[in-house]
């Protein structure tokens, strides 16, 4: 690999971490639908176990997200260790991550870990997320705690 190749595969981990902090910002802004729409392509897919369902394609996800913005009054994402691997093709990617989110559902403060393993596509010159998949590991009332509460 020529320098060349090393410094765009560097400014493509770049953008798809920014990718996911913006996913994640959009999360935090009353899960605002039509800006973590567009971080998907058109057939993208959006699949959280346990709570969160299964939404495929840009449109299906925005009305998810619409939907959640009533259920949920108020959170924060904390995506954290993000690991990228951009495949040889220079235009697919994967990368993990933690989650961990505070959030206010209903009357009840929640807080929330999984593991993201989330696949992207370079289109146009742009990266956008084909697959976000999220492993929960546990959604607990914050006064009963995971211990006591894995699932609420």
């Amino acid at each position: 690999m020529d320098i060349e190749q090393r410094i765009q595969r560097l400014e493509d981990i770049q953008d798809i971490e920014k990718l996911t902090f913006q996913y994640a910002a959009y999360c935090d802004d009353n899960y605002n639908p039509d800006g973590i729409a567009s971080c998907f392509t058109e057939d993208g897919v959006w699949v959280v176990d346990g709570e969160g369902g299964s939404n495929n394609g840009r449109e299906e996800i925005r009305e998810h997200f619409r939907q959640l913005s009533k259920h949920i009054s108020w959170a924060i994402h904390i995506v954290t260790n993000t690991r990228v691997d951009v495949h040889e093709d220079g235009k697919s990617a994967t990368s993990h991550s933690y989650l961990l989110c505070f959030c206010t559902i209903g009357e009840d403060a929640v807080v929330l870990t999984l593991n993201y393993t989330n696949q992207f596509v370079k289109q146009d010159g742009k990266w956008f997320f084909k697959e976000l998949r999220g492993s929960t590991h546990q959604v607990s009332n914050w006064d009963q705690g995971w211990v006591k509460q894995q699932f609420r």
